[in-house]
C-alpha cells in the first residue's frame, strides 16, 4: 500500500507542478516515457506481423528483434514493442495521456499544420494514446508565433475534426494497366503466362460490366486501358502520358515493382491507386493514396479468429490435429487458440487416426453445440471427419453438431451436401454464391456479351473487377476523387468480395480487410455474412 501511496503522489506532483494556465501539455515522469532518442515503442494492433511493423516504419526486421529478443517467438496484440529511430525524413512520436496536437506540435516547435500534412490519416478517431505519428525532420517548420494562446490551441486542435471538401467528378477518369498479352509474341509465351494474360484480359471485361451499370444510372466514365508488358519500363512510359496526369483513378500492376511504380505516381500526383491483385506489397504502408483489395493473411486470419470467437464462444470447440502433422492451416489455429485463451475460452484437442470415433465421441457433449475445426485443409482428412461425425451422430442423436473450415472448402464442391447437414462454416475473402439470382445474372450477361463463360478459376477475375469497378465508382461519384475520408460509405454489396477498408497507420494508406462467414444450413440455404469491424 505504501509504494501505491508514492507513486501516486510522484505523479500528482508532476502534474500540479507542470500546469499552467491555458496550456495542455505536461512533462511525463521517467517510468512513463514511451520512447528515447534510439527507439520508441509500438503498440501491435489486430493483424500486424513484425515484418509489416518493420515496413511500416522502413526499419530492418533484424533492428526490431534486437531490441525485442521475445518477438522472435510470437507477438501478440496490444504488446508493446521497441522500433528503432530510423535515420532519415521523421522521427517517431507515441501520443501519451492529456497530449493534444496543439501541445505536440509546441513540443517540436512546429504548426499542427506540419504534423497533418506528414499524417494524412490523422483524425480526432486516431489521436489516441499509444498511437504512433511521424513528425516531420527534413524540412524547416515554424512554430506558432503570435495571438491568443487558447485561440491557437482550439484552431490546432480542430484540425483533427477537418474533412477534405467534396469536389464533384463529371466525366470520370480510370486508367486500368495490366499485362495482356499483347506485347510479347504468342509463341514465346510459356502456359503459364498465357493464362496469366487470359485472367487478365477477363478482369478488363469484368471492369466493362461494372462501366455499363454505371453507365445505366447516368455516370459518364472515361476508361484508358494499357497493355503494360512484363516490365516496368512500359510503366514509366505510360504514366508520362499527358492524358494520365489528371485521371481520378488508377487501377493496376501485376508485378511488384509495376506496383512500386505507380504507387509513386499515385502518390506525387495525389490520385487514388488500386492493388487489385497483390496482398504481400509494403505500398500501403507509407503511401496514403494505395488501396489494396486483397487482405494480407495476418490481418485474415486476426479478423477470422475474432469473428468464430463471436460465433462460437459459449459451444464446445474441438480441434482436430492431422496426426501425419501435415496441418496446413496451423498458422491460423495457432492465432485462434491464442485468442481463446486470451478470452478464456476453453477447447478440447484429438488427432486423426484410426481412434478418431472413439477420441471425438469422448470430448463431445448432448448439451452444447460441438464445433469441429480441423487443423488442415486436406480433402482425405476432410472426408475422414465427415464420416466419423456422421457415425457419432447415429450413435447419439443428441449430439449438435458444426463443422468450421477454411477458404479452400469452398472448390470443394463434392461435399457440398455433407456442408449442409453437418452445419458447416468456412471463413472466406473471396465467395460468389452460385445459386444467388446476383451472381446467376452475372455470368449470363458475361455469357452474353463475350460468348463464353468465366475462367475456372478461383477468384473469379471478371467479377473481382466488376465488383471493385462498382465500388470505386460508386465512391468517386458520391465524395470525388477525394473520397479518403469516405472509403468506407460506399453502401455496395459484393459479389464475390466484402469491402472494409482499414487504414494501416495514420500516415499509410488502406488495406481491404472485408471478410464472409459462408453457412450451409440444415434447411439447405447457404447464407453469406459479411464481416467488417
Amino acid at each position: 500500500m505504501l509504494k501505491r501511496i508514492i507513486f501516486i503522489s510522484l505523479f500528482a506532483s508532476v502534474f500540479i507542478n507542470n500546469v499552467k494556465s491555458g496550456v495542455e501539455f505536461y512533462e511525463m515522469p521517467t517510468f512513463f516515457q514511451q520512447q528515447d532518442e534510439n527507439w520508441f515503442l509500438h503498440t501491435v494492433e489486430r493483424g500486424q506481423t513484425v515484418y509489416s511493423i518493420a515496413a511500416m516504419y522502413n526499419v530492418a526486421v533484424e533492428d526490431i528483434y534486437a531490441l525485442n529478443p521475445q518477438s522472435r517467438e510470437v507477438i501478440r496484440v496490444g504488446e508493446q514493442l521497441k522500433i528503432p529511430q530510423s535515420s532519415g525524413s521523421f522521427a517517431y512520436h507515441t501520443i501519451q495521456p492529456k497530449e493534444t496536437l496543439y501541445s505536440v506540435s509546441k513540443k517540436y516547435g512546429m504548426k499542427g499544420e506540419d504534423i497533418i500534412a506528414v499524417n494524412p490519416g490523422l483524425s480526432t478517431a486516431t489521436f489516441q494514446i499509444g498511437k504512433t505519428i511521424r513528425i516531420p525532420t527534413n524540412k524547416v517548420t515554424s512554430p506558432i508565433n503570435g495571438g491568443n494562446e487558447i485561440d491557437n490551441r482550439v484552431k490546432t486542435n480542430n484540425l483533427l475534426s477537418n474533412k477534405a471538401p467534396i469536389n464533384k467528378v463529371g466525366m470520370m477518369k480510370i486508367a486500368l494497366l495490366l499485362p495482356f498479352g499483347t506485347k510479347e509474341n504468342a509463341d514465346s509465351q510459356t502456359e503459364s503466362v498465357k493464362n496469366m494474360n487470359k485472367r487478365m484480359v477477363e478482369y478488363y471485361e469484368g471492369l466493362l460490366l461494372a462501366l455499363k451499370d454505371a453507365k445505366n444510372k447516368g455516370i459518364s466514365i472515361n476508361l484508358q486501358v494499357y497493355d503494360t508488358g512484363n516490365s516496368t519500363d512500359e510503366i514509366k512510359s505510360i504514366i508520362k502520358k499527358p492524358e494520365m496526369q489528371n485521371v481520378n483513378l488508377i487501377i493496376g500492376g501485376l508485378f511488384d515493382e509495376q506496383i512500386k511504380a505507380l504507387a509513386r505516381f499515385a502518390k506525387e500526383k495525389d490520385i487514388p491507386y488500386v492493388i487489385p491483385f497483390n496482398s504481400q506489397s509494403n505500398e500501403p504502408y507509407d503511401n496514403p493514396r494505395v488501396f489494396q483489395i486483397n487482405t494480407p493473411k495476418s490481418n485474415l486470419y486476426s479478423k477470422a479468429s475474432s469473428a468464430f470467437i463471436d460465433k462460437y464462444k459459449r459451444d464446445n470447440i474441438i480441434f482436430v490435429f492431422d496426426s501425419n502433422k501435415k496441418d496446413n492451416q496451423i498458422e491460423f489455429i495457432n492465432i485462434l487458440q491464442n485468442d481463446l485463451k486470451d478470452n478464456n475460452i476453453l477447447y478440447k484437442t484429438i488427432y486423426t487416426g484410426d481412434l478418431l470415433f472413439n477420441d471425438l465421441t469422448r470430448v463431445m457433449s448432448i448439451s452444447l453445440r460441438n464445433v469441429i475445426v480441423p487443423t488442415s485443409d486436406s480433402t482425405l482428412i476432410l472426408k475422414q471427419l465427415i464420416e466419423t461425425l456422421k457415425a457419432a451422430r447415429e450413435s447419439n442423436v443428441r449430439y449438435r453438431v458444426s463443422l468450421f473450415g477454411s477458404p479452400s472448402w469452398q472448390v470443394y464442391t463434392n461435399f457440398t451436401d455433407q456442408y449442409f447437414n453437418l452445419n458447416t462454416t468456412f471463413y472466406a475473402y473471396f465467395y460468389a454464391n452460385q445459386t444467388s439470382d446476383e451472381v446467376k445474372n452475372f455470368y449470363e450477361t458475361f455469357q452474353k456479351w463475350y460468348g463464353r463463360t468465366l475462367i475456372n478459376s478461383f477468384p473469379k477475375y471478371g467479377i473481382l473487377a466488376y465488383d471493385t469497378g462498382n465500388y470505386f465508382i460508386s465512391l468517386i461519384n458520391s465524395y470525388g476523387s477525394n473520397f479518403y475520408d469516405h472509403i468506407n460509405d460506399a453502401r455496395y454489396n459484393g459479389l464475390q468480395m466484402n469491402f472494409y477498408f482499414e487504414r494501416v497507420n495514420v500516415w499509410g494508406g488502406f488495406i481491404n480487410t472485408g471478410l464472409y462467414f459462408v453457412d450451409y444450413t440444415s434447411d439447405f440455404s447457404i447464407n453469406k455474412t459479411p464481416i467488417s469491424k
